[in-house]
Order: C-alpha cells, then structure tokens, then sequence
C-alpha cells in the first residue's frame, strides 16, 4: 500500500494472496447477489446462500482489518437490518457478536442471510478505513467494491468457493481481475464473478464505471487501465504511454521473476470539493491495484505522481509480499490481527525497487536517484529513528507504534538501500537485493510462506555475515543508520548550498512544516530566510496565513496560494508559541534557505566506488 497525505509533502504512508484462475470443482458454493440497480438512502443489499448446513449455529463474519492495511478497519460497521431466513422464506434467530460478526441460531435449516451495506466515502461514521481500501455507492454513475466491505465468511467456510453475481445498471462496465462468466457482454446488465476462495474475494476488486479504459500488452502481461473521472477531466488514453513506460520499464527490472499474466489498474478521481479526503494512494494485489487521487491533478501530475509514484510502488508488490511472505500473511485473519516482523521487506523494499528501477532502467539520471533517497533521510528523522524496525512492524497496531508507520516507505527504503550496497561490496557487484529477493521468491513463492522468526537468519545464510550484522543493529536493533558511512562506498557525497524558495515549501517540495500527534502544523527546525525574517521558530504552532485558519483539511491550497507571494504583498502569519497567540507579519521577501544534497562524485572509471557504483546502479 501507498498511502500520500494531503497538503504536507509527498510522505509515502499489504498482502493478498493470489488470483487464481480456476476454481474448485465442488458442489458447495457460496453464493452472493448484489443489485445495483436498487440503492437507497445510498445503501445496497447483500444476499449471501452458503448451500447447505450442517451446523446449529453459524457465525457469519465482515472483515475487521484487510491485507494491504495496517489499521483496524471493522467494515461491519457499515452493515445493517442483517437477517436469517430459512427455507420457508421464515426469519431465523440472529445474535449480533460484536461489530463485524453475526450469529445465527437454528443454522441448519437456514436458506439465505441478507444484509444492507452503506459505503466508506460519505459516510458520517467515524471510521479509520484507508480511502483506497474505501467502498463508493453513488447511484447510476460509479460503485467502488472493495469486496471486504461488502462480502464476509461464514467461519470454517473461508474456503469455499464463492460465485458473486451483481446487477448492474447498462451504462456501466466492470473492472476486475476476478474471473466473470459473462465474457461476451451481449447483455451488460449481470455479470457473475468466481473465486476459489475468500481470500480471493479480498485480493480482487471490482469497479464499476463508464467506459473509461485503456489496455496494452508489456512483456507477456495484459494491463488494463480504468478510470472513473466523474467530471471527465481525465481521459485514460491520455496515460497510456506513460504507464505503459513504467510497466515496460518494471518488468525489464524484474526478469526473472513469477509475475501476473493480467493486472488491472482501477483509478478512482474524487473531486476535492465534494470529498475532503485526508489522503489518498493506492492498495496493491496480486494482480490489480485501487488508486484513488484527486481529479485535480494535471495529466503531467498524474505520470509524475500517481503512475511513475504510486502504482510503480504497488506493481513491485507482485515481489513481496505477494510472493515472499510469512505465515502471518498467507493464512491472513481477517477478524484478528496477527501482525508481521517485517515490514522492512513488504514496504520498505518495495518502496526501494520502485525508486531503483528508475535509475537502473534509465528512466532518471544517478543525480536524481541519490537526490530522491537523501529526501527519504530527510523524511526519516520526521519519525523515531531510534526504533526496532521488526518491534514496529509487530505492533504496528498498537498507537506508539500506528505513529511511525509512515517511516516505512522511507527509513525501509533506505534499509533496503544499504543491504543492497552491502551485498554488492561483498560479492564485488555480482548480487545485490533484486538478486536476493529473486532467490527468495523461487524458494517461497506465492504459495509457500517462510516463519516469521526465521527469515533473517535464512537471508543471512544465503548471503553474508556482514548482513546479519546490519539486521542485528540497524533493523532488529535501533541504532540510527550512518548514511555517510555506505555513500562513501559508491562515491555519493553530501554537499551543501543556498537555494531560492517558498515559504513553506523548499526549491525540491520538502515543507519547513510538519503534522504533531494532536493533527497540528508546526514549524520544523528546517527553515528558511523569510521565516526567521518574521521571527517564527521550530515548534511554533500554525493558526492562520493572511487571515485564513489553518486546518489540515485546507493547508494544501493555502500552501498554493503562497507559492503566488511576490515583492509588495504583506505577509501576516499567526502562530501559537507557549500557549500564547503571537501574529508576525512583514512585506514579502524572496526566501532562501540552505540544501544539502547527495551528488555523485567526480572520479576516474577504473575507481573502486565507481565500479561499485555502477554494479549497484546499472546491474
């Protein structure tokens, strides 16, 4: 998952099993009925029949927390009027459990349960579910199903096959990588989607639009794009090459590995007058991908931000943890959250090939690449970066731990980075982690998955001890990283100048701000000529900028707006230091402030650092 907050910086906030393309032959199966056609008071009905019951009671169960997200989501929150009935058509006893389960008394005779589902995106319940793992009713023009919010499991019978028909109004068109019977669209008005299983249903989503899409074939893989643009600013075709670029690009990248022989995009563009979306990003699966992102972008935002950013990241997750993984994962409980040691790998490595691949394909130039990872350390120090990356990863959960997350797709990145230029050195640049992460998807795969506990200790025997010394210290341990120390081994070094900014934003887009536990924007130690002009320090509180008070739900535009300052404008900025409200103002000032950058050192080819360099970049 990547998940990029509103208004700040581009701050990077997992797992599905896999699409399978056939399904047990079986006489049971679990049969679903969605309408489409009938919404109201922006709700839709669920029929779920599971064939025949044996049992006297039944729990039937709506996920509380999806692969892919690392927060409680408790999508049964959003169901209600659920109801038994036997065969006779007669309601049968139900007992509500808890938030997300349903009992059902009397099961043996039961024919059908049938629930009503409100979606995630207007909703006025207070909920923590990831927008991009959020569910959309809107009546006649697009429904976004993130199956988890619509579809459970009865317990004992998450494997069961599933046959989900949904109706569906004429003028829109599914999106999905689930298997659909209705092939030949002679009638777009039901369609019938199979899975082998409910992980199947979680790992597969399915969106509904009008004909909005793109597809092209890259290395073997059918890509569809789709996009709900529900202004229609925004055309698919117009992303084709771009994304077609990047794929191209990735899965050069990722010879040699098991992949997927289709992946769907699905791009949901909200539009920000209407949706006040704290965030947005995408979710990855096996062989799809949910994006959400705000219609407002340009088209050259889009192949920048959302395809060369986002999706890049969520592809690489065909890699881990799709295919190397732990138990935690493989037997996911949807209902009790058994959290993993190693998000290093499921994030944070990811996070790194879709920064590596760039460079190493040529996409971006060295200088680009090593300027993006000295951001990540920037971004890094934002968190605790004296923290057990696997002790966070564990409890990711808990709230001391949630707070840190975001460092996953930073300082993780950068841990990938430095066992990369590790195995490099120590094979004499013939292995490095795309190597590694190989060995271990072959050994794994999408099927296998290895023991939580144990997988350090695997990757260490298959490669070096000076590994299991960075793991012990650096990643297990919470000693800081010294990124100097692995840049002076591939002759990347720091260098520092001034620069011309704005005032809340440096001259590469990193803020002079940043977000505190109690959602309050605070000035950082980072600062700028402007700024100390005013007199405003690191720590002071932001209120209010020429007037207009300062929320994270508008920080982005005012941001904007200041960016438009210029000589003669009268600047007055309200901050609170100490308890106190202190209003600073003064006329405009063109804001400088000091940058230091990594940039590639200047030496001869026959070099040691550059022909370590050049294995790490170019092999």
């Amino acid at each position: 998952m990547r998940k990029i907050l509103l208004g700040i910086a581009s701050l990077a906030l997992l797992a599905s099993c896999a699409t399978y393309k056939t399904v047990k032959n079986t006489k049971q199966t679990v049969a679903v009925e969605i309408n489409l056609n009938t919404v109201v008071n922006d709700k839709v009905m669920v029929e779920v029949n599971p064939q025949k019951i044996k049992e006297e009671t039944l729990v039937y169960n709506i996920p509380a927390i999806v692969p892919g997200t690392y927060a409680m989501s408790n999508y049964g929150k959003f169901v209600s009027d659920f109801k038994a009935f036997d065969y006779k058509g007669k309601e049968l006893a139900t007992k509500k459990l808890n938030e997300n389960s349903w009992q059902i008394n009397n099961a043996k005779s039961m024919d059908k349960i049938s629930y009503w589902i409100d979606d995630t995106f207007d909703s006025k319940k207070e909920h923590k579910i990831y927008v991009m793992a959020g569910t959309n009713i809107e009546e006649g023009k697009n429904f976004l199903l993130n199956l988890p919010g619509f579809i459970g499991y009865f317990n004992g019978k998450k494997e069961l096959p599933y046959e989900i028909s949904i109706t569906h109004p004429t003028n829109l068109y599914e999106t999905s990588s689930l298997i659909n019977k209705n092939t030949t669209k002679t009638d777009n008005s039901k369609d019938i989607f199979l899975a082998p299983r409910y992980d199947e249903i979680s790992d597969n989503p399915i969106m509904y639009a009008p004909l909005n899409n793109v597809n092209f074939t890259v290395n073997g893989i059918d890509v569809n794009l789709a996009i709900y643009s529900p202004n229609n600013k925004h055309k698919a075709a117009d992303l084709k090459e771009a994304l077609k670029t990047m794929m191209t690009a990735q899965t050069n990248f990722l010879k040699g590995f098991e992949t997927t022989n289709e992946y769907n995009v699905l791009v949901y563009l909200f539009d920000p007058e209407i949706y006040k979306f704290q965030g947005y990003g995408a979710l990855e699966h096996r062989s799809s991908t949910t994006v959400v992102y705000p219609e407002t972008m340009s088209k050259e935002q889009f192949a920048s931000n959302m395809i060369n950013g986002t999706i890049s990241h969520e592809f690489f997750h065909i890699v881990s943890p799709l295919s190397v993984h732990s138990e935690e994962i493989h037997s996911f409980d949807f209902n009790k959250a058994n959290m993993s040691e190693h998000l290093w790998m499921y994030e944070g490595m990811t996070e790194y090939f879709a920064n590596l691949f760039q460079v190493n394909q040529g996409l971006i130039s060295e200088d680009e690449f090593v300027s993006e990872m000295n951001t990540k350390i920037g971004s890094s120090l934002r968190f605790n970066d004296a923290m057990s990356f696997t002790k966070m990863s564990k409890n990711i959960l808990d709230p001391e731990y949630a707070k840190n997350y975001g460092n996953v797709y930073q300082k993780g990145a950068l841990i990938g980075m430095c066992l990369d230029i590790i195995l490099r050195e120590e094979s004499k640049g013939t292995y490095g982690v795309r190597n590694m992460m190989l060995d271990l998807s072959k050994k794994y795969g999408k099927n296998s998955a290895f023991k939580d506990e144990n997988i350090i200790a695997e990757i260490v025997k298959m490669t070096y001890p000076s590994v299991g010394e960075f793991f012990k210290t650096h990643v297990q341990g919470a000693t800081p990283i010294n990124y100097t120390s692995f840049f002076n081994k591939v002759g990347v070094k720091s260098e520092t100048k001034t620069e011309k900014s704005a005032y809340f934003i440096d001259a590469k887009g990193q803020p002079f701000i940043s977000v505190n536990s109690d959602k309050k924007i605070f000035f950082t130690i980072k600062t700028n000529s402007a700024l100390t002009a005013l007199g405003i320090i690191a720590g002071d509180i932001l209120e209010s900028v020429n007037g207009e008070k300062i929320s994270l739900a508008n920080i982005r535009p005012i941001i904007g707006k200041t960016m438009q300052w210029k000589a003669g404008d009268k600047i007055t900025i309200e901050v609170t230091r100490d308890g106190k409200l202190i209003q600073a103002s003064g006329n405009y000032v063109q804001p400088t402030s000091e940058s230091t950058g990594l940039v590639i050192e200047k030496l001869p080819a026959t070099n040691p650092k550059v022909i370590l360099r050049n294995a790490w970049l170019k092999n």
